[in-house]
Formats: structure tokens, C-alpha cells, sequence
């Protein structure tokens, strides 16, 4: 039975992969612990199964009983808050002790942010990297220390996800509290100015599915580069998910018809606000991974509905005093 070894398991794509494996039950799971115990939020299933490693990846050497030569390990850890060494100093440990415990395979999880401000409105994992945010910088960096240090010593791949989101996720919460809770004026306005940008949204099960792939996947990955996305979906922009939103919300339709402003202004705006991705129509292909076989299991729009009702659930204040 195949060994899955997880870095940043307490994580949000980390919860849902652990919950995922363990109910796939093809593998054993490990997970990293500083204090040596396993507490997650209990939305999701977990079992007994997993094996928990006290273990700090600052500390090199408290990761040796953590991995071995039967190890597949995921590598979910970003570190918020301290900076571009010391990101990169856990990345090199972590890389280190994968080295040599002579690990199977190594499945880094990055971001699409790596790519910034791409010059072209359809991003490929062959579109050159010009990060605009520190983050997205350092990320890039930990990308070229992932692929330096994993040739000739075990096989590696590289996921890029887009913004991920799903029930307790982070990317539609500001969206959902205005519409709940805000101006609708300014939502109004909003709306216009962002019209059909690009909201490069995908599912948490997206991608969980991905990284569970390039897991099993027979074939050895040779350090390539996966963008995990849902934006060849046409319904990923803003004005088709405020609509989907606000319809699950049970909010009624703006008074005015939607004015669509022109996309420059909104590239300039979003340039003047130094964000990564300036670009309205930017997207970032999938057809790389789906053409090697990789399958989503969950819709666009059924994700944007699940997460609608589990706001409802979570957040009943924002509805008994405003809305009905």
C-alpha cells in the first residue's frame, strides 16, 4: 500500500486531501505535526488511520522518522507573515530530507500567482513568470528550488491552482458579505466596473482531485508544471457568479441594468492597486492536466451553489435582519 506523506495536512486544501485519501483507502497517510497531535476542524471525515509525525520543518532533523524511501510526499506549506528566507529555508530542509530518504515522488503545490502579470489573455504552464507581489515572487522562487533539488534524486511535479475556494474557504467570503451585508449602491457599481472579468476560480475538490492524480499516476511526472484551474469554464467571471450567488442567496436583482464599463479602466485600476494579475481576461488553461486523464468531479456552478448554502448556514445573521 502506497505511503502519502503530507506537509501543511492542517491546511484548507490539506484538510480535504487527507479526508479525500483516507476515504479513497488506497493509501496510508502521514501528516506533520509541531506538537505531535492531529486536530482538525471537524467539517470534514477523518479516521483513525492517519499517522501523525512531530516534526518542525525548521528543525531538519526531526524529520527523519517522518519520511522514507516508500513516501510520496505533498508539499502544501506556505508560510504567512515571516518572509522570503525563511520560506525558503523550510523548502530546502523539507527538500533535503526528501533527498535522503530517497522519497518515490514529490507533488509541490504553488499558485497561479506565480505567473503575474502575463502578456497574453490565455495563461499555458509555458507562459513566462513575471510576478508582481512578493508573494508571488518568493512562491516562484521555492518553484526553482522544488526543480533544482529534485532532479536526479526522485521524480516531482508542480501544481499551479488557481483561487480555491469552497465551503469555509477564503476567495467569495469578502463577495458574499457585501452582497449580504453591503452597500447596494456600491455592489451595483462594483458589478459594472467588473463585469466579465475573470474570477480564475476552482473548487477545492478540483483540486484535491488533481494533486490525488498526480499521486496514483503510474507514469513518472519528470518535474512538470500543472495549471488546475476551472477557467475554461464560461461561467468563471464575475458577472455570472454574482448572478449564481445572488440567486442562491435568495438577494433580488439589481434595480438598473448592469452598464458594462470598459475593461482598461478596470486593467488600470487593478494595476494602480499593485495586484499580481492586472490582465480582466487573463485565464489559465487546464488542458494540459485533463489531456494526460485527470477528471474534475465538480462543476463550476455547483460549487459557487454548494458554497452559497453553506453561507447561508454559516452566516444566518447576514439574512434575518436583511433579507428574507
Amino acid at each position: 500500500m502506497q505511503t502519502v506523506a503530507i506537509v501543511g495536512a492542517s491546511g484548507y486544501v490539506g484538510r480535504h486531501l487527507v479526508a479525500e485519501l483516507l476515504q479513497s483507502r488506497g493509501c496510508r497517510v502521514r501528516v506533520l505535526s509541531r506538537t505531535g497531535q492531529w486536530n482538525p476542524q471537524n467539517d470534514l471525515p477523518y479516521g483513525v488511520e492517519v499517522q501523525v509525525f512531530k516534526g518542525n520543518l525548521s528543525e531538519p532533523a526531526s524529520l527523519q522518522s517522518f519520511l522514507d524511501s516508500t513516501c510520496t510526499v505533498v508539499n502544501l506549506v506556505y508560510l504567512w507573515n515571516v518572509g522570503e528566507s525563511e520560506n525558503l529555508k523550510v523548502a530546502a530542509n523539507l527538500l533535503s530530507a526528501c533527498r535522503q530518504a530517497n522519497i518515490q515522488r514529490l507533488i509541490h503545490c504553488s499558485t497561479a500567482a506565480v505567473v503575474g502579470r502575463a502578456g497574453s489573455d490565455i495563461v499555458t504552464e509555458n507562459t513566462p513568470c513575471r510576478p508582481a507581489t512578493q508573494y508571488g515572487i518568493t512562491k516562484l522562487k521555492i518553484e526553482n528550488l522544488v526543480a533544482s533539488s529534485a532532479a536526479d534524486h526522485f521524480d516531482s511535479a508542480i501544481l499551479r491552482p488557481t483561487s480555491v475556494f469552497g465551503p469555509n474557504g477564503n476567495p467569495l467570503q469578502k463577495l458574499n458579505d457585501n452582497l449580504t451585508s453591503g452597500s447596494r449602491c456600491r455592489n451595483y457599481l462594483k458589478s459594472c466596473l467588473f463585469g466579465k472579468r475573470q474570477m480564475n476560480l476552482v473548487h477545492v475538490s478540483n483540486v484535491v482531485a488533481a494533486i490525488a492524480y498526480l499521486i496514483n499516476r503510474e507514469r513518472a511526472l519528470y518535474g512538470e508544471v500543472f495549471n488546475v484551474s476551472d477557467d475554461d469554464d464560461p461561467l468563471n467571471n464575475f458577472f455570472d457568479v454574482e448572478n449564481i450567488l445572488m440567486r442562491e442567496l435568495r438577494l433580488p436583482r439589481y434595480g438598473l441594468p448592469r452598464i458594462p464599463l470598459p475593461a482598461a479602466l478596470l486593467s488600470w485600476i487593478l494595476w494602480g492597486l499593485g495586484r499580481n494579475i492586472i490582465n480582466p481576461h487573463c485565464k489559465f488553461s487546464p488542458r494540459k492536466l485533463l489531456d494526460m486523464g485527470y477528471r474534475r468531479p465538480t462543476k463550476l456552478e455547483a460549487g459557487l451553489v454548494e458554497y452559497a448554502r453553506w453561507y447561508r448556514t454559516a452566516y444566518p445573521e447576514s439574512f434575518a435582519t436583511n433579507h428574507t
